[in-house]
């Protein structure tokens, strides 16, 4: 008896939708031993699915991971700082905001210094942050995306 074919999903119509099934291809145990054993359907799926992230801009290329043979070095920051952020629990929107350098406003600053100031003066926080604590460090991570953004100018 033959196994039923399965037929393969259509391709995405966009490089963040190509990103997103890359994601959710690698998190799938099946799809990615038959990946590693050389699977002509998921090899070519793959290479398809790679090819439509390749053709976005520099931030959708750094969030796909996707590096042409001659890049930049700033797009080589971008894919580490993007891999950094996903580890650490960002939304994509959220990494996608923060390499576009979106801007903060004065009031995110504010809250964020506050913020940074009270638990870095925390004996305790500190000491969880030291230890490795995974929510410590994203917290972290996250008051220091807003201290390094671009301040929001206010229109009249």
């Amino acid at each position: 008896m033959t196994e039923p074919v399965v037929p393969t999903p259509a391709l995405p119509a966009t490089p963040a939708e190509a990103v997103t099934r890359l994601d959710q291809l690698k998190s799938d145990p099946k799809w990615r031993d038959g990946f590693l054993a050389g699977g002509p359907a998921q090899v070519r799926e793959f290479q398809d699915l790679h090819e439509i992230a390749a053709k976005a801009d520099d931030v959708g290329a750094a969030m796909a991971g996707v590096l042409p043979e001659m890049s930049s070095s700033d797009l080589r920051a971008m894919v580490g700082t993007a891999s950094l952020l996903k580890d650490a629990g960002f939304t994509p929107l959220s990494i996608q905001e923060t390499l576009e350098g979106r801007p903060a406003s004065q009031a995110e600053i504010d809250m964020a210094t506050k913020w940074k100031a009270d638990h870095m003066s925390n004996p305790d926080w500190v000491k969880r942050l030291m230890s490795g604590d995974v929510e410590a460090k994203r917290h972290l991570l996250v008051a220091n995306v807003i201290l390094s953004s671009p301040l929001k100018t206010e229109q009249a």
